[in-house]
């Protein structure tokens, strides 16, 4: 039996080398820009040595430190940190949806332990064709949701 998911597949990706190339392009986009980089402190995803010496090779003229809890250990991580969600929940606050633009935006901050996300996706759940494309469908709470209440499609 095959959930429901999307109609038009989405490409297979991994997010710890997706997080980490946005970094690079984020370092990359610094250093293009004339900002003076000596070295830049990272959070880890995945690996904290594999992804050090992928940053070094890319970018061999600067320190790098990439450390599991990073945001824990050094209060540039931490205002980084910081930055970054304001960053997502603005892009969540403000998300158009082109499948409705009418589409109800109760669905609170996003993020799996908010009972108000969780009643949102309940009540958008299409049973054949899954969620709006807002939601990852990979999320467990949204896997959970397709197999509790979605229609076994076969194509």
């Amino acid at each position: 039996m095959t959930p429901v998911t999307p109609l038009t597949p989405r490409a297979k990706f991994n997010l710890n080398e997706l997080s980490q190339d946005a970094a690079a392009g984020l370092i990359q986009f610094a250093l293009d820009g004339g900002v003076n980089v000596a070295e830049v402190f990272v959070d880890t995803v995945g690996p904290a040595d594999k992804y050090a010496a992928k940053l070094r090779r890319r970018f061999p003229g600067l320190g790098v430190t990439v450390r599991p809890k990073a945001d824990g250990t050094f209060a540039v991580v931490s205002a980084a940190s910081i930055c970054a969600k304001v960053a997502r929940d603005r892009a969540v606050a403000h998300w158009r949806f082109p499948e409705d633009p009418d589409m109800a935006r109760d669905y609170g901050s996003g993020y799996p332990n908010d009972p108000q996300t969780r009643a949102w996706l309940r009540r958008q759940l299409q049973p054949v064709f899954g969620f709006p494309r807002f939601v990852r469908f990979s999320w467990g709470t949204a896997r959970e949701l397709l197999r509790e209440r979605g229609v076994t499609v076969t194509w």
